[in-house]
């Protein structure tokens, strides 16, 4: 077969990432945008020994779980042309399929998913290009970019923004912007990432410029070495199982805030936070879990390589006048060797790559009775299990969370007992 190869083919599963799944001449086929159930013509893009790819050119024999996109498709919104109850099927076999395939658990005690209360209009915070005068999101693996004004998953606070800013940009102004909304307060924060020939006066004229146009922008700071320039404020306010958190333009904060509530309530019970408790909290970013958990009674190391999140953490903890979590500013790989114990219990949310093996050798010597792992990447959690369970923890329960709507990213709370 060749990149001009056209055939025909039935989809019969879904892959890790979203893709359709076929099979021909004895080849796994992977076709971005097609459901299982359905019969595609396609295009072959990629061949290798093992599995192709092919572009899909006509849906043949469409699945009854096919709905109509909203927008085009810059692969921000992958799977808005699924159903949403399919979508949390899919998600359910994903993770069944991947623990089976790596993990070697093939009888997990996996919960139904919990999900969204909106499937559209829920996301935070977003990070777009500009090129000249356009703004959007690039296209899946290119940088062609995809002009928008409006984006249905996020929050109304961040397309009021969005739309406002479009008629002011101006040719080698801006390369991005990160927009940041508070879910529970409702007004947005923004940072501008400038074009190498934008001056320093253009961009903060065009900070109070947009400023004024969107009331409910409170601050527009400057992507620039040394200390933040912009209009207006440096940091949002947003809130998570009573407390408040004081969040930096791009440090990470849980893009769905009313499924993060669903996070917190589920690492809650599983560690008992009460006093005496004595917990960790690894790749804890600004505090998102170690500060509830201290105001529940526990006393919390929350370890985290990011400076920024860390003194977002630390301001956040005096905001609600929170003495017992203690930050440790260090990759959790490097920090975790250094701490004695004993902890009663810890969460870990690594990033999308998982943890460092050392990270779950060290957890392995702390033999904390209780583990919590919040995984974004069935194939990851499939991939970081088995040493967990060599250490000797059973899985207890494993809860999908959908945090995010319309795209294959799939949230897994995992509960591990020794």
């Amino acid at each position: 077969m060749t990149s001009e190869t056209t055939f025909e083919l039935t989809i019969d599963g879904i892959a890790q990432g979203g893709d359709g799944v076929g099979r021909h001449a004895g080849l796994v086929v992977f076709v971005r945008g097609a459901l299982p159930g359905e019969r595609v013509r396609l295009r072959l893009t990629e061949q290798k020994s093992n599995y192709a790819r092919g572009a899909l050119l006509e849906v043949l024999t469409p699945s009854p779980d096919r709905v109509a996109p909203r927008v085009t498709d810059s692969g921000h919104a992958a799977w808005q042309h699924i159903a949403y109850p399919a979508q949390l099927r899919l998600k359910m076999t994903i993770i069944r399929d991947q623990l089976a395939k790596l993990a070697d658990v093939h009888t997990p005690p996996l919960a139904p998913i919990i999900a969204a209360p909106h499937p559209w209009g829920y996301r935070n915070t977003a990070r777009f290009h500009v090129q000249g005068q356009s703004i959007g999101y690039y296209a899946v693996g290119t940088r062609d970019l995809r002009p928008t004004t409006t984006d249905p998953l996020l929050l109304p606070a961040l397309n009021e923004a969005l739309a406002a800013l479009a008629p002011l940009l101006r040719p080698e102004l801006l390369e991005g912007v990160t927009l940041r909304a508070s879910a529970t307060f409702g007004y947005s924060l923004a940072m501008l990432h400038p074009h190498p020939k934008a001056t320093l006066d253009t961009l903060e004229g065009l900070a109070k410029a947009w400023r004024a146009q969107v009331p409910a922008l409170a601050g527009v700071v400057l992507d620039i070495p040394g200390p933040l320039r912009g209009s207006g404020v440096r940091e949002l306010y947003d809130a998570l199982g009573g407390c408040i958190f004081s969040l930096s333009p791009t440090s990470f904060f849980q893009v769905n805030v009313p499924q993060a509530a669903h996070l917190l309530e589920l690492v809650t019970e599983a560690l008992e936070p009460g006093p005496g408790a004595q917990l960790l909290d690894l790749y804890s970013g600004v505090g998102t879990f170690a500060l509830p958990l201290a105001a529940a009674g526990a006393t919390v190391t929350a370890v985290e390589e990011y400076a920024d999140a860390v003194a977002d953490g630390k301001r956040s903890a005096a905001l609600n006048d929170s003495d017992e979590v203690h930050f440790v500013h260090a990759p959790v790989e490097r920090a975790l060797p250094s701490l004695a114990g004993p902890f009663t219990g810890a969460v870990l949310d690594p990033p999308r790559r998982g943890c460092h093996p050392a990270v779950l050798e060290e957890l392995a010597r702390l033999a904390p009775p209780r583990l919590v792992y919040i995984s974004c990447h069935p194939g990851i959690l499939g991939r970081d299990l088995p040493p967990l369970l060599r250490a000797g923890y059973r899985l207890e329960r494993l809860q999908p969370v959908d945090l995010f709507p319309q795209t294959p990213h799939i949230e897994t709370v995992v509960v591990l007992e020794r």
